[in-house]
């Protein structure tokens, strides 16, 4: 068989040729830090990566907004514990105001009290989040949720819209709370035994006029609606409280598996340096010995032979 020169030096060529090429894909992948470099080098695993990718990326978008559903709760929970001590230093108050060894102008000055009081949980009601949103509310969160006319007399601004937010496999937390719910109204009983609602506010101004009037009766029947404003606070503490273990806790399940996608997704992804390194070098050698036998092809003549 006849072998010419060309042949010769189009083997060695395209040998080289074919080593320096894995080379340079062996340092890119050295320089990138990744096994695949490009979808094409491997489809089956770059759809993986792509898949794995998607699901982080919709974690963190659910831990974002669990983070911001947590801070929301911090926020409605340092409002509701400061308003639930209020009610009970004013059932204190009411109780004082309620003793027969009291004057009417002790009483006056225990309404001073009262009033101040007052206008405190009315600052309260209308408290914000770290985003400037009233957090009680409802849905109108860039309005006050309780306003004062100029009559004194406090209304509601807000709306009864309850907004919930996922937190976890077919469970989601009340996001937003109506500030009728939780400065509630209170149940009174008439003189004919029907059933009469009266409102947070307009309910504590009652009190508050019947103990600067040295009312008797009504300071009583403030009593027993303080009582039930307490127990609707405190109930509507332990609901934030809840809700703030539920976001945690799946905070907590969230945080597991994004560890555990990363951990999917380097080991497809990412390069195993020492193997990169050895193949390398070995690449390296290649190239070099054959970039020598080349020299010593190249020098080779059949004139040498006839001479």
């Amino acid at each position: 068989m006849k072998v010419s020169t060309s042949f010769l030096f189009d083997r060695a060529t395209e040998r080289m040729s074919g080593i320096q090429s894995r080379l340079s894909f062996t340092q890119a992948q050295l320089a990138a830090s990744k096994q695949i470099l490009a979808p094409s080098d491997a489809p089956n695993q770059a759809a993986a990566i792509d898949r794995l990718r998607s699901e982080i990326d919709r974690q963190a978008s659910h831990v974002k907004t669990l983070d911001m559903a947590l801070q929301h709760y911090l926020a409605e929970e340092t409002a509701l514990s400061a308003s639930n001590e209020i009610l009970t230093r004013l059932k204190e108050l009411s109780i004082q105001a309620a003793n027969d060894t009291l004057s009417g102008d002790d009483r006056k000055a225990v309404a001073v009290e009262m009033q101040a009081l007052r206008n405190q949980l009315l600052s309260l009601g209308n408290s914000k989040d770290d985003n400037g949103n009233y957090l009680f509310s409802g849905t109108r969160v860039s309005t006050p949720a309780f306003a004062e006319g100029v009559d004194g007399k406090v209304s509601y601004q807000g709306d009864q819209t309850q907004t919930r937010v996922p937190a976890g496999v077919e469970r989601t937390v009340l996001y937003t709370r109506a500030g009728s719910d939780v400065y509630a109204r209170v149940s009174r009983q008439t003189g004919t035994g029907q059933s009469q609602t009266i409102s947070f506010f307009d309910a504590l101004d009652q009190m508050i006029k019947a103990v600067h009037t040295n009312d008797v009766t009504g300071i009583q029947v403030g009593l027993g609606d303080i009582d039930q404003m307490k127990f609707n606070m405190s109930l509507a503490v332990a609901q934030c409280g809840s809700d703030q273990q539920v976001v945690q806790s799946q905070m907590d399940v969230l945080g597991q598996t994004n560890l555990r996608l990363k951990s999917a997704l380097s080991s497809i992804e990412d390069l195993d340096y020492t193997e990169a390194v050895a193949r390398m070098n070995k690449e390296m050698t290649a190239l070099e010995a054959a970039m020598s036998s080349f020299g010593k092809i190249a020098a080779l003549s059949l004139f040498d032979h006839l001479r």
